[in-house]
């Protein structure tokens, strides 16, 4: 007996909760932000418009390479197109757990609550470097620093080893 399926893949990209990349609303959302049309995406990305018209409708996957290039004509990061949608917070908070060993995060108390702390992301970057940096910039928003924008900006292309050091702190990612 086949188990039910509604009627639907599991994992075909269209459904909350199937742990599936955003990429196909996050490339729309962006290539609008950016005023760009569909032709100009390809162009910028070096493929065709019918691609980034199926890519967009969540039709096809992209490889990664070309998701990249995507990435970079939209100047934002692959990790912000490729990541997971989370459905219900307890896949997020399995995610989590999945990976506590892999990248070395622990749990400990700061204030009288618990916290996540460490983890070696990669060589140099921490999960703890990751959120003062989230929070500095979270801080910079709340005290009306920076637009709500430019925080969407950073936040879509996160890389504390690629942003350039500039005195108003607003610069984007100039990439690798």
């Amino acid at each position: 007996m086949k188990p039910a399926t509604s009627g639907r893949k599991m994992f075909d990209g269209k459904h909350k909760g199937d742990l599936t990349p955003l990429y196909p609303h996050k490339i729309k959302k962006l290539r609008e932000k950016r005023q760009l049309t569909q032709k100009q995406l390809a162009e910028l990305s070096g493929i065709s418009e019918s691609a980034v018209r199926s890519y967009e409708l969540g039709d096809c996957k992209p490889k990664k390479e070309v998701l990249e290039r995507i990435a970079m004509a939209l100047g934002v990061r692959l990790e912000y197109l490729s990541a997971p949608e989370f459905g219900p917070s307890i896949e997020f908070f399995y995610a989590l757990l999945e990976n506590d060993e892999l990248y070395g995060y622990t749990i400990t108390e700061i204030n009288d609550r618990p916290a996540i702390t460490g983890g070696l992301m990669a060589v140099g970057v921490t999960f703890d470097g990751f959120l003062e940096d989230w929070s500095k910039m979270k801080k910079k928003l709340d005290a009306k620093e920076i637009t709500r924008e430019e925080y969407g900006n950073w936040k879509q292309a996160y890389d504390p080893g690629y942003w350039v050091n500039a005195p108003d702190g607003k610069s984007l990612w100039v990439g690798k």
